[in-house]
């Protein structure tokens, strides 16, 4: 029985095998009645790895990437103190006030949800905003479907400008040990043409509702409960983590030590925060890079940058082309953190890697829109919704492949005119 693992280990089908299950169930996971969602089905994955003998325990607490997991709960203990502060609720409430036309309420949604979601990661944004825009848009008898579409696409393309935007980001940024500012400076033109492109493309296909209405009446006095004194120590960690990040300083330590500061001074019962972090997503990321060490020591992985590498070697327009391309592809197989875990290993082997991150980083983040079932921020809104408007699959994607397929042809433009005339940056 000792060696039952070890001599599976030596049957590189095995791992190959335990990895396209794991990514199969990813991929499907419970919209087709299977009861494994994408964390339990990376888990089971990752303790298939272990059992078979292909990335034995000790050596799966060393393929952990722990610097990506501490970065993402350091910022998540700050994001949690701002939502207890009630400042997402402010900011979306008086949104809604500034508006006078259904245009304006819809320009004002796509970029304060796509600019706030750069600095609170997607999903925050979505799960906040969505039953505030639902009680905006009844009150003000407004059409809910063009909104809902808005909040998800915009606070996707919004999140790609920066390393806190979303959870790949977060995975490129320390992998390929960007800067804060480098990375923002790069994929800000992006987002904001992206921002424009996604508001042009809603405006088109809902202007009947949207344009040239004036809504029927007065925004809402939503009842909203702001806490200044915790929102101002919100704040100030916020700027601390920002400077901090300029001046050279690691990301995961100062994202962990001004999260173990915020909850010093922050005074919110600890129980409140626990409550807010998605420890569903940290165990997602530490077993999915387990599962990727073993089908990288199966020689699968070794295959596929082989397979890629030739027609990815090209100039840099090409290379942008066909890494956005296979991005688009990979995102939506197996959704987009998967999809940069997979690819991680072939970008050190590229030309150009630095720009081939920042090609990563945003086309896995654009690739989110394409459908309904393309990014966790899509599904929250959809189900937190579902109970007062339904979207069907096909009325999300008519738009979403097509804010997908704009903004992904934007950025591979940017980035091309940005590695012609700024080489060194």
């Amino acid at each position: 029985m000792p060696h039952f693992p070890a001599a599976l280990a030596h049957n590189h089908w095995i791992p190959v095998g335990i990895f396209l299950v794991t990514y199969l169930l990813i991929a499907v996971e419970s919209g087709v009645g299977n009861h494994l969602d994408r964390t339990a089905a990376a888990f089971c994955g990752a303790v298939g790895m272990a059992l078979v003998g292909a990335v034995p325990l000790e050596e799966s607490y060393r393929v952990i990437d722990w610097n990506t997991l501490i970065f993402l709960l350091g910022m998540m203990i700050l994001v949690a103190h701002f939502q207890v502060s009630g400042f997402f609720d402010w900011i979306a409430v008086h949104v809604a006030h500034i508006a006078r036309t259904r245009f304006q309420l819809l320009a004002l949604l796509v970029f304060t949800s796509g600019i706030l979601a750069a600095l609170f990661v997607n999903d925050t944004i979505c799960l906040i905003f969505t039953p505030i825009v639902l009680a905006v848009t009844e009150r003000l008898n407004a059409p809910r479907v063009p909104y809902l579409i808005a909040l998800a696409t915009s606070a996707n393309v919004g999140s790609a400008m920066s390393v806190t935007g979303n959870p790949q980001n977060a995975l490129v940024g320390v992998s390929a040990h960007f800067s804060f500012l480098g990375f923002f400076a790069h994929l800000a033109p992006v987002s904001l043409a992206g921002l424009a492109l996604d508001l042009a493309v809603l405006a088109l296909f809902f202007r009947r509702e949207i344009v040239h209405h004036p809504l029927d009446s007065r925004a809402p006095s939503l009842d909203v409960e702001l806490n200044r004194s915790l929102l101002l120590k919100c704040a100030l960690a916020a700027c601390l983590v920002v400077v901090l990040w300029i001046l050279g300083y690691s990301f995961p330590l100062v994202a962990i030590s001004v999260g173990a500061f915020i909850l010093i001074i922050g005074r919110v019962p600890a129980r409140n925060i626990h409550q807010r972090v998605d420890w569903e997503l940290l165990l997602f990321f530490a077993s999915l890079f387990v599962v990727i060490r073993g089908f990288e020591i199966s020689g699968a992985v070794g295959a596929l940058i082989a397979g890629f590498h030739h027609g990815l070697e090209g100039s840099a327009m090409a290379q942008l082309f066909g890494v956005s391309g296979v991005m688009l592809v990979l995102s939506n197989l197996v959704s987009n953190v998967p999809a940069v875990l997979l690819f991680r290993p072939l970008v050190a082997s590229l030309p150009n890697p630095h720009f081939v991150w920042l090609a990563v980083a945003s086309t896995s983040t654009l690739a989110g829109n394409a459908t309904a079932f393309s990014s966790v921020a899509n599904l929250i809104v959809l189900q937190q919704a579902r109970k007062e408007v339904r979207i069907s699959f096909w009325e999300f994607a008519r738009v979403g492949l097509i804010v997908t397929f704009v903004t992904t042809l934007a950025a591979i433009v940017i980035l091309a005119a940005e590695h012609r005339f700024l080489p060194g940056a």
